[in-house]
């Protein structure tokens, strides 16, 4: 996470900076790196002029060779280069960087043909610089030459698949001044005026806008007195603290702080720069005539007009087509004027003077003042010189990558402490789970153990107990029946305490059973089924078959519901079916279970018999153990009940 990250940090990056110093001493870096960037010219979010730059021709391959010829006009000796890259609309999208070729080399000559060539700077787009806005800048010592030449030798390629070389400017420095103004480009190129051509290479403007510093600006500049027409004259002038030899006059557009969104706010459609030794320029010589075409908006950038070197005291703007303020309201605005000669810039000891003024009532006087005309303010920011400007977006894209790095290198030592700490986490929560799980486990089994001991201690007390008691009153009965002096009155009686006797011995031999834990088995459960059949069939013929029996321990409510629902089935065999033969299968597989009851009696019809027979009482049992129940019987054909489910294990 970065230091001038906006957004509140997160849980784990508080949780990491904490445990970490080194994310701590990271952070520390990128909030004192972070301050000192914000101390640096801005990286403007774009030009807003009507220049863009220079466009090449489609070429057919990505390596076509292009040459790009700077001619400057004389031999000059500089020491830095700078290419800027331009940002453009394409397919509704802003690319940055549009066009910048992946491949160039630059070389210098005293020749137009290059048959001296020095080699100055080779380019090979690494592909990882922070911000595509930053210029290419080339330091060089003190080189003389006349003629530049860009050869590009990898293009760039957009993402419709043409290919092309885009750039917004070159500016060559000599002694802090772009001496490429004012000189010729040649080079195979796209014309769309006014955004591209060969000329817009070395105007001086770029996607930067004008060098300057975060410094806030107060003022305007110099509005003149309104027109209602836009080809009314107005001037402006500077009387300079000296006579001067200009080298160069440079015009700062507006971008008013009451009105932010206009760039060239008041910048003359067509105008002339004139110098003269005289204040009423009598006579006047032309530095730089622009009265004969409109000229583009500069947007937010200086205009640079290259001096003819001879002497003045006296430099005038006159607009002859004046920009349209608001409604039908014309007027010539400036921000700032400055003249220089060699580096000096004597505008900001100069007196201005004017035709009008747009008023002198406040709050109006307080933005738009003569005064602010060389006070080195733009509209926004504080003006600086180029090789200044230059120096911090260099340094500032050096910030930029240390910071990028930075930003990564914290997030790494975050995510790793993060994981750490949740690997260390995780392994205390397997360890207490492990515990819980051994603890539940144990106590799990010492309770199945206690119920194993309370039932076999039943089932114990039961067959000991009760079950003796049970068959005494079994064996009496049976003693009794047999007693030829019993009263006949007394015979039915005693009869049925003899049956209810058994019957309950019967029950109670299931329970015991049930209860006994080393009973458990499924084989056991087949071979108690076996021992059921002549219990209540009697003297009924019956046969019993058996298929595999896996080895298994089953549940104690799976086998309860079991034998009772196959106690049911041959119950109702007893009861109703009036049948001569019994027929038991046990089947089934290590996953279910079955049993088939059949007889060979009246059957009844299932359709009136839906809840007769014990039926719906065999269904819930099945069901509870998620088992099924099918039943196939019709009058006179005996009987078949299948129960099916699957198996449950004792657990």
């Amino acid at each position: 996470m970065g230091a001038d990250d906006v957004a509140e940090p997160t849980l784990s990056y508080k949780v990491a900076r904490g445990l970490r110093p080194l994310i701590r001493e990271t952070e520390s870096m990128l909030q004192e790196l972070t301050a000192r960037r914000e101390q640096l010219p801005p990286l403007a979010p774009g030009r807003h002029g009507e220049s863009l730059g220079f466009h090449s021709r489609f070429q057919e391959n990505i390596e076509d060779q292009l040459d790009i010829r700077i001619d400057l006009g004389s031999e000059r000796t500089f020491d830095r280069i700078a290419l800027f890259p331009v940002s453009t609309v394409f397919q509704g999208a802003t690319i940055a960087g549009y066009g910048f070729p992946r491949h160039f080399r630059i070389d210098a000559s005293l020749d137009p043909d290059f048959q001296d060539a020095i080699p100055v700077y080779q380019f090979n787009d690494p592909g990882i610089q922070t911000r595509p806005e930053y210029p290419v800048q080339v330091f060089i010592s003190d080189l003389s030459a006349r003629y530049l030449r860009l050869r590009v030798l990898q293009h760039w390629e957009r993402s419709d698949g043409r290919i092309l070389t885009a750039l917004g400017e070159v500016m060559v420095l000599s002694d802090g001044r772009n001496v490429a103004i004012g000189g010729t480009v040649e080079a195979d190129s796209f014309a769309s005026l006014p955004a591209w051509s060969s000329a817009n290479l070395i105007d001086g403007q770029t996607d930067l806008g004008l060098p300057v510093k975060p410094e806030a600006s107060s003022s305007n500049g110099y509005l003149s007195g309104p027109s209602s027409t836009p080809e009314e004259l107005k001037w402006v002038q500077l009387e300079l603290p000296r006579m001067a030899k200009i080298d160069e006059v440079r015009l700062f557009p507006t971008q008013p702080l009451d009105a932010p969104s206009q760039y060239g706010h008041g910048f003359p459609r067509r105008f002339r720069v004139l110098a003269s030794m005289n204040p009423n320029l009598s006579p006047a010589r032309t530095i730089g005539d622009y009265s004969t075409v409109a000229f583009p908006n500069p947007g937010d950038n200086p205009v640079i007009i290259p001096g003819d070197g001879k002497p003045a005291r006296f430099i005038r703007v006159e607009a002859e087509e004046l920009w349209h303020i608001t409604n039908q309201v014309f007027s010539l605005a400036l921000s700032e004027m400055q003249v220089f000669e060699d580096r000096h810039n004597l505008a900001r000891e100069a007196e201005v003077s004017f035709l009008d003024i747009g008023a002198t009532n406040a709050p109006f006087y307080k933005l738009w003042n003569p005064a602010y005309l060389v006070d080195g303010f733009s509209s926004q920011n504080r003006l600086i010189e180029l090789d200044e400007w230059l120096d911090g977006l260099e340094e500032r894209k050096t910030l930029d990558q240390k910071i990028r790095q930075l930003e990564i290198e914290n997030r790494q030592a975050t995510e790793t402490t993060i994981l750490g700490i949740l690997l260390v986490g995780t392994g205390l929560v397997g360890t207490l789970l492990t515990l819980i799980v051994l603890t539940i486990i144990r106590r799990r089994r010492l309770v199945l153990r206690k119920q194993r001991e309370l039932r076999n201690r039943i089932s114990r007390d039961l067959h000991d107990d009760l079950g003796s008691r049970v068959g005494g009153m079994r064996l009496i009965s049976e003693n009794l029946l047999h007693d030829p002096d019993l009263p006949a009155s007394l015979r039915d009686d005693i009869y049925m305490i003899y049956r209810a006797s058994g019957e309950a011995n019967d029950a109670m031999g299931d329970i015991v059973w049930l209860l006994d834990t080393s009973e458990s088995s499924r084989a056991k459960m087949v071979d108690h089924m076996r021992q059921l059949m002549p219990s209540v069939l009697g003297r009924l013929e019956h046969q019993f078959r058996v298929g595999k029996v896996p080895e298994q321990d089953l549940d104690f409510d799976f086998r309860r519901q079991i034998l009772f629902s196959f106690r049911e089935c041959l119950g109702n065999v007893t009861k109703h079916a009036e049948a001569h033969r019994v027929i038991c299968h046990v089947g089934g597989d290590d996953k279910r279970f079955t049993f088939e009851v059949r007889d060979d009696g009246k059957g009844f019809d299932l359709e009136k018999a839906k809840c007769g027979h014990g039926l719906e009482n065999l269904r819930t049992r099945a069901v509870s153990i998620g088992g099924s129940v099918e039943i196939h019987s019709s009058p006179g054909r005996g009987t078949r009940v299948i129960l099916d489910t699957p198996v449950r294990q004792r657990r």
